[in-house]
């Protein structure tokens, strides 16, 4: 894998009371050498768009639930004095399929009945991971340096019966890119905070970024979040897709432990 430039402005993603230290800490405070986590669990009411083919689409939400198969989402974080780590899930699989009836006539006189039936589906996996530092933490901010790697699989499968002949077309895709950037979370009060991110980088794409901003009620160790994520890649010219991006409002459920 050659990496284009090796990343610019980074984490990985979502929503929301993802990206600081559950418990402010000001960075001249004593480090403390146990390991704390948060659980996050998120709904992210994303919009699907880009470029295949050289033609451009969108696929909005609703489009996305009357199709969906299956959705996991998920992250989990680790913070331990100045440093942190995470890792984060996010996957869909959609499936469409159909059949229609016609009659085809080649010469007068001659007809044919032709049954089709489609059959598709896609497929989307993108895992976050990586680590950073507190670079700045007073008792209402955090801002963390990070760095990190983001993966993407792109898989597609198309099935088309026509009477006894069928035929199939598929694709699978996958990009590996590093990225670096900065998260941060800044208390307005005792329970509501606004939470941030913004990440940019390389590798088998030209180019990948994300950015996302939330606000955030913490009650005791669980926070709720809601907050807008979006995330785009710019693929090689010979893929099948070019471009490609998911965008949307998302929703956290965070419990720290």
């Amino acid at each position: 894998m050659t990496f284009k430039f090796g990343a610019a402005l980074s984490t990985s993603i979502i929503a929301a009371g993802a990206v600081a230290d559950a418990q402010d800490m000001s960075a001249n405070s004593a480090i403390d050498p146990a390991w704390t986590y948060e659980l996050q669990l998120y709904l992210w009411a994303t919009e699907v768009g880009g470029t295949a083919l050289g033609e451009d689409f969108t696929l909005g939400f609703d489009q996305i639930v009357d199709n969906l198969n299956v959705a996991l989402m998920g992250r989990l974080n680790a913070y331990q004095g100045l440093w942190m780590t995470w890792g984060d899930l996010t996957y869909a699989s959609l499936g469409k399929d159909g059949s229609s009836k016609f009659t085809i006539s080649p010469a007068p006189g001659v007809d044919f009945d032709v049954k089709a039936v489609a059959d598709a589906e896609v497929k989307t996996t993108i895992v976050s991971f990586g680590g950073g530092y507190k670079l700045v933490g007073t008792d209402s901010y955090a801002l963390y340096g990070t760095l990190g790697a983001r993966y993407l699989r792109l898989q597609s499968d198309l099935k088309l019966d026509l009477n006894n002949l069928s035929f199939k077309a598929d694709s699978d895709d996958d990009y590996w890119d590093a990225v670096v950037g900065v998260a941060g979370r800044a208390a307005f009060n005792e329970n509501w905070f606004m939470s941030y991110l913004a990440d940019v980088g390389a590798g088998n794409s030209d180019l990948t970024w994300q950015a996302y901003v939330g606000i955030g009620y913490n009650f005791g160790r669980q926070d709720v979040v809601f907050g807008y994520r979006h995330m785009e890649w710019d693929l090689p010219d010979e893929d099948l897709m070019t471009e490609y991006y998911q965008s949307g409002p998302v929703l956290v459920w965070n419990i720290r432990f």
